[in-house]
This record gives C-alpha cells, structure tokens and sequence, in this order.
C-alpha cells in the first residue's frame, strides 16, 4: 500500500532528484550539486532565508509537511535533507495511522480578518517643510528617497490617541463591540511609557476588564508579528475576537539636532487597526482568512541600522543607507519567494502586497526585482512617510478597501512582508473568504 501523504513517484532516487531540484531553484539552475556532508549555511552556498526557501519548496512538492522541524539540530545538508524527507514517509503506513489520525482530530480555528483602519498624524507637511527642518536641502526627500509628504501628529495627538481612533473604526467596521473583545495585541516602536500601548487602548475602549491586554516588539514588523500572536491565540481557542493595533509618532524622537535628516526625515506619525474573529464564530462570508507566517533573522546585516538612547537625552544613530538598502531588497524578496512557495499562490495573481515600505524607491524597485506591478503596493511613504509598524498595516488597510469594492469573486490574495532593526524579517499572505 503507498502512503498518501507521500506520492510513490517521489520514493528512492526520485527523492533526490526533487531534492536537487528544489536546491537549484534556489542557487541557481547552474549551481553544482555539493556533497551529501556539506552544510549550505556554513559554506555560505545559501543563506538563512534561502535555506527556509528550498526547505519551503520541498515541503510543497512532496506534500511533507514541517520537514524543517526535524532537522533543528542538524546541519544543513542535502544528506540530512534526504535523511529527513525518507523518516517523514516510512514504506509502513500503518506504522504511523495514530499519529496521523491524531493530527487529523485537531483542527485549529481559522482566524478571520474582518475590519480594517487607519489614523495618520493630522498635520501633513511637504517635504520640503522637512527637508528644511532637518538642514537638507530642499528637494532632497523628493528626489532622493520620493517622499513628497509627511504625516505629522497634531498638538494632543499621540499614541493611544492614533491607535484608538484606528481603532473604534476598525471596529466599526466589523460590527464588533468593545465587550466581545477577548484579546488586545498593541505595537509601537515609539511608545516607551507605562501603562503600555495595549493596556491604554483597553482603558480608552472601555472594553471588559477580563480581557486581556498584550505588547509585542519588532518595530516595522511589529504588525506582522501582533498578527501572528492574534491567530495563535484565535487558533489555540484561547480568544474569538482580539483587536491588533499599531502606533507610531516618530515626529517627537526623531528630531533635528537628535538625529540626521537623511534618517529622520523618513518618517511620519501613524496607526493601523484590525479586527480578528474566529472563522467558526461568524457567519458572514465577508473578510479574509489568514494564512501561515514565516520569520527570521538575519543578523548578518545588523549594524546597517542601530539607534540607541544616550545619558544626555539624544539619540545615538547608526544608519548605513546604502547597505540597508541593498541588504532590504534582497531580502524583501527572498520573503515574498518564501510567501510564494510556502502559499502555492504565485505572485502573478496576487491582488496586492502590503510590505515594509523604507522610501518610495526602494518599493519601486522591488516591484521590479519581483516582477510585478509596481501599482500592486499602496503607495504609504510617498504621501506620509515611512511609518514604522504601521507601514504594513496602512498598505493591507488600502488593500482591503479597494478588495471591498470588487463582486467577491475577483477578490485576490494579499502577500505581507516586512523587516524589522536586526535584521528581523517575516512574510505571510492572506486569502478572500469568498
């Protein structure tokens, strides 16, 4: 009898055949075929994300799934690889009937993306307002980076202020209440006092005191990583419904006289809102059901951006513009090829891609590095700047306001992606609930 989760073409020398496949998708069609012994990532033959990448890809095409769990503690070669791909699909199928029908009785609940906003600081500046500001000459964001505006937050705008506007609309917008929350997930890489972000919002919100009140980190991927907390928490059953909020005002930290213009005038002042529910708690259609997230860090690109607080009350910047740059292309793309792989979508029918967005340039760019339209990214950081955590959530709220006006059948999925200072990275996708 064949094992249905592994196809009997894939048996034998077939397993490495698709395994020297996969590996050259990823080092190129070129690339020679290193020994069974010779760990990738040592040899620097591929790095971290591509490793996850060609792990993805084997994953995909032999329908093994978490191959990748059973070689934590081995070196990363194709030998192991084959090693782990042979245990994952033993000739016995009957040997492992309990462990799969174990899996089986355990479906976790889906989380449901079902309302979305944004605030942004009321005060938008040209750039050139900025450019002045910061000592640079005006023009130079325009030109260099392709800001033509800022959001800036408003005397007795802030934090919470931001977050709990997005927020009550976000709400609105889901029919949801502020007593069905289970959960608040709040992140902000500006927002430094105590209480925390999350637990002003529960005051603000007046939602029930056993709801409970989390901050997560990450900076610009902050988003991705509170929604990633959210459909664990959705999945686990421990919540049905968790509001995940983001806020940023960079405008009173990154300051003239704290921090260079060439840094510092590339961010604006923002928040995003999402409301999550259970699949098996609604009975509308509406809303988009998330998928799997993938996460890393490559710390290899760490010292390109570093900010730090002094003694004195500044700031103490490293910013290598160049290196980020390169090193944020690279790997945005590298993320969304994992995205590709791991959702089986191809990025060709992809409505659109909510991702970190550093300037303007560097989104077009990757659009063209991806081969994809560059209309396919809301355009944030051109009208208000680079928002930090609320970048991605500014984009997939854009994306989603405009999936709301098309009949439900031509409603596409939607990529994410993001980096964070470290280099944290992470990617996700999501799907209409049509």
């Amino acid at each position: 009898m064949n094992n249905p989760r592994f196809p009997p073409a894939l048996k034998t020398n077939s397993r490495r055949s698709l395994v020297e496949a996969c590996f050259r998708r990823e080092a190129g069609s070129e690339a020679s075929i290193p020994g069974d012994h010779v760990d990738l990532l040592e040899a620097g033959i591929l790095d971290s994300m591509a490793w996850v990448s060609f792990l993805r890809a084997i994953e995909t095409a032999s329908g093994v799934s978490d191959l990748g769990s059973g070689l934590n503690e081995r070196s990363a070669s194709l030998g192991e690889v084959l090693a782990a791909l042979q245990n994952s699909a033993p000739e016995d199928p009957s040997a492992d009937d309990t462990g799969l029908i174990r899996k089986l009785s355990f479906s976790p609940a889906q989380a449901m993306l079902t309302g979305s906003s944004v605030a942004t600081g009321s005060r938008l500046l040209p750039s050139e307002e900025v450019d002045r500001a910061f000592g640079m000459p005006p023009g130079k964001l325009r030109s260099r980076a392709g800001i033509e505006s800022l959001a800036y937050a408003a005397e007795g705008e802030n934090e919470l202020t931001l977050a709990a506007a997005a927020a009550q609309e976000a709400s609105r917008a889901a029919s949801c209440g502020a007593q069905e929350l289970d959960w608040i997930v709040a992140t902000s890489e500006t927002h430094h006092d105590y209480p925390s972000l999350s637990a002003q919002l529960h005051s603000r919100l007046l939602v029930r005191e056993n709801c409970g009140a989390l901050d997560v980190g990450g900076a610009c991927l902050g988003m991705l990583n509170a929604l990633a907390v959210a459909q664990s928490l959705i999945g686990s059953g421990q919540a049905q419904t968790i509001l995940v909020a983001t806020a940023d005002v960079h405008s009173r930290t990154l300051t003239p006289g704290r921090v260079a213009g060439e840094f510092g005038g590339l961010f604006g002042d923002g928040a995003s809102a999402f409301v999550l529910r259970s699949a098996a708690g609604i009975g509308s259609s509406e809303g988009y059901r998330l998928g799997d997230f993938l996460f890393g860090c490559a710390g290899q690109y760490a010292a390109a951006v570093q900010v730090s607080g002094e003694k004195n009350g500044g700031l103490a910047v490293q910013f290598d513009g160049e290196a980020l740059s390169r090193a944020a292309i690279t790997r945005m793309e590298k993320i969304l090829t994992a995205v590709e792989l791991r959702s089986g979508i191809p990025r060709g029918s992809v409505g659109g891609f909510a991702t970190h967005q550093p300037n303007p340039r560097l989104v077009a760019l990757l659009a063209k590095q991806c081969g994809v339209s560059p209309d396919t990214f809301p355009p944030v950081a051109q009208f208000y700047g680079n928002l930090g955590s609320s970048t991605c959530g500014a984009a997939l709220n854009e994306l989603l306001r405009s999936a709301a006006k098309q009949p439900r059948g031509l409603r596409r999925p939607i990529f994410l992606a993001s980096l964070g200072p470290g280099l944290l990275f992470g990617g996700g996708w999501l799907t209409p609930n049509d």
